[in-house]
């Protein structure tokens, strides 16, 4: 609940909502919710939804409903939720208007001192602003577009950078918290995945504490899966990426006024001959 309670002082403009479901009407708690905007963004995230039993039920649709209107008027276009897809909840959020656009594994670590391989962490730099073009591009080029169209482009304020060359050939998303870190890796395809190279990865990322690491794979990502294992990660959990769009395209003619002419009769684009001066030629000449 400390998002709800903090919710003023959390840093870049992020906003933390929180929906409660009372029993009909009564006192008592039913169900609660919050979800996650970030700055401008259109993109809210659904953080947790209490109890998980709460979306096996019609009350649970309540307090999805609630939860998008909510979030809507926050000015979010989209509603955002990861799910197991063996979780009852799954079928539950598809009811309620969610709809699948990626999927994704989440690998677990206990922490980066249990990795024994040679790590390649001189790889690995900080990502800065002069990274954010090439980010961008690594982005569009690798992710579907039809994922780009729910999520965000990249942004590069807290990240590590693969460079071969000139080129960026792979970015990891980081986000360092109480309970964990969690990493989000994007690889080019032209990128030379080796055991060393995911393994200095990791050890960059936590060389500063033993918190459990996750790492968040996604399906058009898969390459990944054998080094990891191979590195000590346990796969954590399956799930779906799923959406709920909050608006819906309205269309309606429109009126406007044609451009004013300017009066004047349009210039000949050929030359015309005289009628007169036609049949005059044509007439045969009297004796």
């Amino acid at each position: 609940m400390q998002n709800a309670l903090l919710d003023v002082f959390l840093p870049g403009n992020r906003s933390a909502c929180t929906a409660v479901l009372r029993a009909d009407r009564a006192r008592e708690i039913a169900g609660i919710g919050q979800f996650i905007l970030c700055g401008d963004r259109i993109q809210a995230h659904l953080a947790y939804i209490s109890p998980a039993g709460i979306l096996e039920g019609d009350e649970g649709l309540h307090l999805l409903d609630g939860i998008a209107r909510l979030a809507g008027d926050r000015g979010a276009q989209m509603l955002i939720a990861e799910v197991g897809e063996t979780d009852a909840s799954f079928e539950t959020l598809r009811r309620a208007g969610f709809a699948i656009y990626a999927r994704q594994r989440i690998w677990r670590l206990e922490g980066a001192a249990s990795i024994s391989l040679p790590a390649r962490a001189d790889d690995w730099r900080p990502a800065s602003a002069r990274d954010r073009l090439a980010v961008q591009t690594l982005y569009v080029n690798i992710v579907p577009a039809l994922v780009q169209q729910v999520e965000p482009p990249l942004e590069n304020n807290n990240g590590l950078i693969f460079q071969a060359g000139d080129e960026v050939l792979g970015f990891l998303d980081t986000q360092d918290g109480a309970n964990g870190i969690w990493i989000q890796p994007y690889f080019h395809p032209a990128a030379e995945l080796t055991d060393e190279l995911l393994a200095g990865f990791i050890q960059s990322v936590g060389a500063h504490g033993d918190k459990p690491l996750y790492v968040c794979v996604r399906s058009y990502q898969g390459g990944l899966g054998g080094s990891l294992e191979r590195l000590g990660l346990q796969p954590f959990t399956d799930q779906a990426v799923m959406v709920k769009r909050l608006t819906a395209a309205v269309r309606r003619s429109l009126e406007q006024a044609l451009p004013a002419l300017d009066g004047t009769q349009p210039e000949p684009t050929a030359p015309f001959t005289s009628l007169e001066h036609k049949e005059s030629l044509s007439r045969p000449t009297q004796p």
